[in-house]
């Protein structure tokens, strides 16, 4: 059976199957779930050889200086965190968003209080740790909605997943290269809501190379692009999880951006690293990140970001 076909077949088995995935699995007590969910991140960890790999390769790249013990609990701590993020999106699809009221604590929202009180547009930055999708209930909880810029995922199974999850934290998928997408953007920029890029991934949109973990990274250079064109300010935020089923919001203080894209990128790029570097059995280990370097035959195909 050819490659595509069978990825046909899978799609629309998740399709058959998670109205049910939500409705048993979504409504499970967190303790359960914390269970289910390393059970689920080990069979996980068995069954995908080649993320397998990939992440310990990456792990080694980014921590030369810890045991291969440690590389590879922090590994096993990435697949389980990706597991509790499918559990728990199951869970927001079948209970909303208030199940998180008292899971979810916020840190550092005085930082967006300073610069709406100033005026500002606001560009939040983040990256794909803990469980990221949540960070809009945070921003909601305060009036704010959060506007996501991001590719339509191929499988429509897994876009209209995503889509479902966006509308149940209360936020908005911007999709690139839509004229919905482009609406939704003039409303930002108009002031209303605020707009959240992650860019700690090789994507095909317009890039340049910056240092990640002492590394040379391609990485989009959408949000200096939006930041220094449009004045808006750069706040970074990101999800942390927590023993007990708890998760953490912070928000750090608004970034002093170069007018430099190249130099802004790197600059928003460091304060991600120190994020990774802060619980980094939370991020996504087996993504590409430094699959192309500097000089590479095969170049970064580039774009606008809408």
């Amino acid at each position: 059976m050819d490659r595509d076909r069978l990825r046909g077949l899978r799609s629309r088995g998740f399709r058959v199957l998670l109205p049910v995935l939500v409705q048993t699995l979504g409504r499970l007590p967190y303790a359960v779930l914390a269970r289910l969910g390393v059970a689920l991140g080990a069979l996980l960890l068995v069954t995908n050889r080649r993320e397998r790999e990939r992440s310990l390769v990456h792990l080694e790249l980014a921590f030369p200086e810890a045991s291969p013990a440690e590389l590879r609990a922090l590994r096993r701590g990435c697949f389980v965190n990706a597991a509790l993020n499918a559990l728990e999106a199951f869970q927001l699809l079948a209970r909303g968003h208030r199940v998180f009221d008292r899971r979810l604590q916020i840190e550092g929202w005085e930082n967006v209080e300073r610069e709406r009180e100033k005026g500002h547009r606001l560009l939040v930055l983040s990256c794909h740790s803990g469980f990221w999708e949540i960070l809009g209930i945070a921003t909601a909880r305060h009036g704010i909605r959060l506007f996501g810029i991001g590719r339509r995922p191929d499988d429509e199974v897994f876009a209209e997943l995503v889509s479902r999850v966006r509308t149940a934290v209360q936020g908005y998928s911007i999709e690139r290269g839509t004229v919905e997408g482009r609406r939704r953007l003039r409303r930002v920029l108009k002031g209303e809501g605020a707009l959240v890029i992650f860019i700690d991934q090789d994507t095909r949109v317009e890039g340049t190379w910056v240092p990640f973990f002492g590394r040379p990274a391609f990485t989009p250079v959408g949000a200096a692009r939006m930041a220094l064109g449009h004045g808006m300010r750069v706040v970074p935020a990101f999800v942390e999880r927590r023993p007990g089923g708890q998760h953490l919001a912070r928000f750090l203080p608004a970034l002093e951006l170069p007018d430099d894209v190249t130099a802004a990128t790197a600059a928003m790029t460091a304060v991600i690293e120190a994020q990774v570097r802060r619980v980094p059995e939370q991020w996504v280990w087996w993504h590409r990140r430094w699959r192309r370097q500097p000089g590479d035959a095969a170049t970064p195909a580039a774009g606008s970001e809408l």
